[in-house]
Protein backbone atom coordinates (compact mmCIF):
# COMPACT_ATOMS: atom_id res chain seq x y z
CA UNK A 1 0.00 0.00 0.00
CA UNK A 2 2.61 2.55 0.72
CA UNK A 3 4.67 1.63 -2.53
CA UNK A 4 1.32 2.55 -4.25
CA UNK A 5 1.28 5.85 -2.20
CA UNK A 6 4.52 6.40 -2.93
CA UNK A 7 4.47 6.09 -7.29
CA UNK A 8 1.34 7.90 -7.02
CA UNK A 9 2.60 10.57 -5.50
CA UNK A 10 5.81 10.44 -8.03
CA UNK A 11 3.38 10.47 -10.89
CA UNK A 12 1.64 13.35 -9.16
CA UNK A 13 4.92 15.54 -9.30
CA UNK A 14 6.18 14.30 -12.57
CA UNK A 15 3.17 15.27 -14.27
CA UNK A 16 3.02 18.75 -12.24
CA UNK A 17 6.39 19.44 -13.40
CA UNK A 18 5.72 18.91 -17.14
CA UNK A 19 2.51 20.99 -16.38
CA UNK A 20 5.10 23.50 -15.32
CA UNK A 21 7.53 22.87 -18.16
CA UNK A 22 5.04 23.37 -20.85
CA UNK A 23 3.62 26.82 -19.51
CA UNK A 24 7.18 28.18 -18.87
CA UNK A 25 8.30 27.09 -22.96
CA UNK A 26 5.01 28.67 -23.91
CA UNK A 27 5.77 31.48 -22.48
CA UNK A 28 9.77 32.23 -23.11
CA UNK A 29 8.31 30.90 -26.85
CA UNK A 30 5.61 33.90 -27.03
CA UNK A 31 8.40 36.41 -25.83
CA UNK A 32 11.35 35.04 -28.22
CA UNK A 33 9.13 35.20 -31.53
CA UNK A 34 7.86 38.52 -30.59
CA UNK A 35 11.60 39.51 -30.54
CA UNK A 36 12.60 37.81 -33.40
CA UNK A 37 9.91 38.77 -35.81
CA UNK A 38 10.04 42.23 -35.16
CA UNK A 39 13.92 42.58 -34.68
CA UNK A 40 15.87 39.43 -35.67
CA UNK A 41 18.43 40.26 -38.43
CA UNK A 42 18.88 36.28 -39.68
CA UNK A 43 15.34 35.42 -39.32
CA UNK A 44 15.45 31.62 -40.10
CA UNK A 45 19.28 31.19 -39.15
CA UNK A 46 18.88 32.55 -35.46
CA UNK A 47 18.31 29.05 -33.69
CA UNK A 48 21.24 29.48 -31.33
CA UNK A 49 20.51 33.00 -30.47
CA UNK A 50 17.03 31.54 -29.70
CA UNK A 51 18.39 28.79 -27.89
CA UNK A 52 21.01 31.04 -25.74
CA UNK A 53 18.26 33.87 -24.99
CA UNK A 54 16.31 30.58 -24.38
CA UNK A 55 18.84 29.46 -21.77
CA UNK A 56 18.33 32.33 -19.59
CA UNK A 57 14.80 33.38 -19.69
CA UNK A 58 13.74 29.26 -18.90
CA UNK A 59 16.69 29.83 -16.00
CA UNK A 60 14.77 32.80 -14.69
CA UNK A 61 11.39 30.95 -14.83
CA UNK A 62 13.12 27.48 -12.67
CA UNK A 63 14.58 25.54 -15.32
CA UNK A 64 17.85 25.02 -15.94
CA UNK A 65 18.39 23.81 -19.47
CA UNK A 66 21.57 22.82 -21.12
CA UNK A 67 22.25 23.69 -24.97
CA UNK A 68 22.38 20.74 -27.65
CA UNK A 69 24.09 21.40 -31.22
CA UNK A 70 23.88 19.37 -33.93
CA UNK A 71 21.75 18.05 -36.79
CA UNK A 72 17.57 18.04 -37.20
CA UNK A 73 14.79 17.47 -39.45
CA UNK A 74 11.07 17.60 -39.01
CA UNK A 75 8.21 15.81 -41.10
CA UNK A 76 5.77 18.70 -41.76
CA UNK A 77 3.61 17.09 -44.33
CA UNK A 78 2.46 13.72 -45.92
CA UNK A 79 4.16 14.27 -49.44
CA UNK A 80 7.79 12.96 -50.15
CA UNK A 81 9.33 16.28 -49.95
CA UNK A 82 7.97 17.40 -47.19
CA UNK A 83 10.22 17.55 -44.59
CA UNK A 84 13.00 20.38 -43.81
CA UNK A 85 16.69 18.98 -42.58
CA UNK A 86 19.44 20.73 -41.12
CA UNK A 87 21.63 17.98 -41.93
CA UNK A 88 25.09 16.87 -43.56
CA UNK A 89 24.76 15.38 -47.07
CA UNK A 90 21.11 15.82 -47.66
CA UNK A 91 19.23 18.35 -49.35
CA UNK A 92 18.36 20.26 -46.39
CA UNK A 93 17.76 23.57 -45.04
CA UNK A 94 21.16 26.11 -44.98
CA UNK A 95 19.85 29.07 -43.85
CA UNK A 96 21.29 32.16 -45.72
CA UNK A 97 24.29 33.54 -45.36
CA UNK A 98 25.29 31.00 -42.92
CA UNK A 99 28.66 28.93 -44.23
CA UNK A 100 29.26 25.58 -43.49
CA UNK A 101 26.62 22.45 -42.98
CA UNK A 102 23.43 23.10 -41.95
CA UNK A 103 23.50 22.69 -38.17
CA UNK A 104 20.69 23.28 -35.68
CA UNK A 105 20.50 24.24 -31.70
CA UNK A 106 17.91 23.78 -28.96
CA UNK A 107 17.77 23.13 -25.17
CA UNK A 108 17.61 19.85 -23.46
CA UNK A 109 15.72 19.89 -19.92
CA UNK A 110 13.92 17.28 -17.85
CA UNK A 111 15.22 14.60 -20.60
CA UNK A 112 13.50 16.44 -22.92
CA UNK A 113 14.28 18.56 -26.07
CA UNK A 114 12.28 21.99 -26.01
CA UNK A 115 13.17 24.20 -30.01
CA UNK A 116 11.88 27.41 -29.67
CA UNK A 117 12.32 27.96 -33.52
CA UNK A 118 10.05 25.58 -34.88
CA UNK A 119 7.61 28.26 -35.53
CA UNK A 120 10.09 29.21 -38.06
CA UNK A 121 9.22 26.12 -40.07
CA UNK A 122 6.64 27.58 -42.43
CA UNK A 123 9.12 30.43 -43.24
CA UNK A 124 11.66 27.65 -44.13
CA UNK A 125 9.40 26.07 -46.21
CA UNK A 126 8.94 28.71 -48.39
CA UNK A 127 12.46 30.00 -48.76
CA UNK A 128 13.36 26.36 -49.75
CA UNK A 129 10.28 26.47 -52.49
CA UNK A 130 11.59 29.89 -53.99
CA UNK A 131 15.28 28.27 -54.40
CA UNK A 132 14.41 24.90 -55.96
CA UNK A 133 10.72 25.58 -57.40
CA UNK A 134 9.23 23.09 -55.05
CA UNK A 135 6.34 22.64 -53.21
CA UNK A 136 6.44 21.88 -49.40
CA UNK A 137 2.96 21.21 -48.07
CA UNK A 138 3.54 22.35 -44.13
CA UNK A 139 0.69 20.79 -42.15
CA UNK A 140 3.18 21.44 -38.56
CA UNK A 141 4.55 23.66 -37.24
CA UNK A 142 4.35 24.05 -33.77
CA UNK A 143 4.92 27.84 -32.25
CA UNK A 144 7.52 25.25 -30.10
CA UNK A 145 8.33 22.02 -29.65
CA UNK A 146 8.65 19.83 -26.40
CA UNK A 147 9.78 16.29 -27.30
CA UNK A 148 10.43 14.19 -24.91
CA UNK A 149 13.80 12.45 -25.34
CA UNK A 150 12.32 8.65 -25.81
CA UNK A 151 10.43 10.26 -28.50
CA UNK A 152 13.10 11.38 -30.76
CA UNK A 153 13.00 9.88 -34.44
CA UNK A 154 15.87 8.69 -36.62
CA UNK A 155 16.64 10.90 -39.42
CA UNK A 156 15.53 7.40 -41.91
CA UNK A 157 12.07 7.74 -40.09
CA UNK A 158 11.46 11.31 -40.64
CA UNK A 159 12.12 11.04 -44.17
CA UNK A 160 9.99 8.26 -44.88
CA UNK A 161 6.97 8.72 -42.39
CA UNK A 162 3.61 8.72 -43.75
CA UNK A 163 2.23 11.66 -41.70
CA UNK A 164 3.25 14.97 -40.24
CA UNK A 165 4.66 15.50 -36.54
CA UNK A 166 7.80 13.49 -36.22
CA UNK A 167 11.33 14.90 -35.72
CA UNK A 168 15.21 14.12 -35.58
CA UNK A 169 17.58 15.55 -33.62
CA UNK A 170 20.98 14.57 -33.30
CA UNK A 171 23.64 16.74 -30.78
CA UNK A 172 27.14 16.57 -31.47
CA UNK A 173 28.77 17.34 -28.39
CA UNK A 174 31.54 19.42 -29.59
CA UNK A 175 29.73 22.20 -31.14
CA UNK A 176 28.22 23.60 -28.32
CA UNK A 177 31.85 25.13 -27.21
CA UNK A 178 32.70 26.09 -30.98
CA UNK A 179 29.14 27.97 -31.25
CA UNK A 180 29.73 29.37 -27.71
CA UNK A 181 33.06 30.52 -28.81
CA UNK A 182 32.01 32.75 -31.89
CA UNK A 183 28.90 33.50 -30.08
CA UNK A 184 28.65 36.76 -27.89
CA UNK A 185 25.01 37.35 -26.10
CA UNK A 186 23.89 41.14 -26.41
CA UNK A 187 22.90 42.05 -23.10
CA UNK A 188 20.30 44.66 -24.55
CA UNK A 189 18.86 41.43 -26.60
CA UNK A 190 18.30 39.84 -23.33
CA UNK A 191 16.78 42.41 -21.07
CA UNK A 192 14.52 42.88 -23.75
CA UNK A 193 13.53 39.21 -23.99
CA UNK A 194 13.10 39.44 -20.10
CA UNK A 195 10.91 42.31 -20.23
CA UNK A 196 8.52 40.92 -23.05
CA UNK A 197 8.51 37.83 -20.79
CA UNK A 198 7.46 39.83 -17.78
CA UNK A 199 4.55 41.53 -20.24
CA UNK A 200 3.19 39.21 -22.83
CA UNK A 201 0.60 41.60 -24.09
CA UNK A 202 3.33 44.30 -24.91
CA UNK A 203 3.21 45.47 -28.14
CA UNK A 204 6.54 44.98 -30.23
CA UNK A 205 7.61 46.88 -33.24
CA UNK A 206 10.91 46.11 -34.72
CA UNK A 207 13.02 47.06 -37.93
CA UNK A 208 11.58 43.68 -39.74
CA UNK A 209 7.89 45.03 -39.77
CA UNK A 210 9.21 48.49 -41.45
CA UNK A 211 7.08 48.85 -44.66
CA UNK A 212 4.29 46.32 -43.23
CA UNK A 213 6.20 43.20 -43.76
CA UNK A 214 6.63 41.08 -40.39
CA UNK A 215 9.52 39.07 -40.60
CA UNK A 216 7.61 35.65 -38.73
CA UNK A 217 6.97 32.65 -40.21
Amino acid sequence: MGEAKRRQDRSAATEARRAQLTQAVEQVGLALRRLATAASSHLGSDCYLHAELGRHLMADLGFACEIAVGFAAWRVGRGDGDVIAHTPNTAGYLPPGVKGFPYHAWLVVDECIVDLTTYQIARKARELDAADGGHTTVDWCPDSLILPLRQVRSYSYVAKAPDAGHAYYESRPTLPAQMAATFTLDLEDLATARVLLANPEMQVIGPNQIGGEAGGA
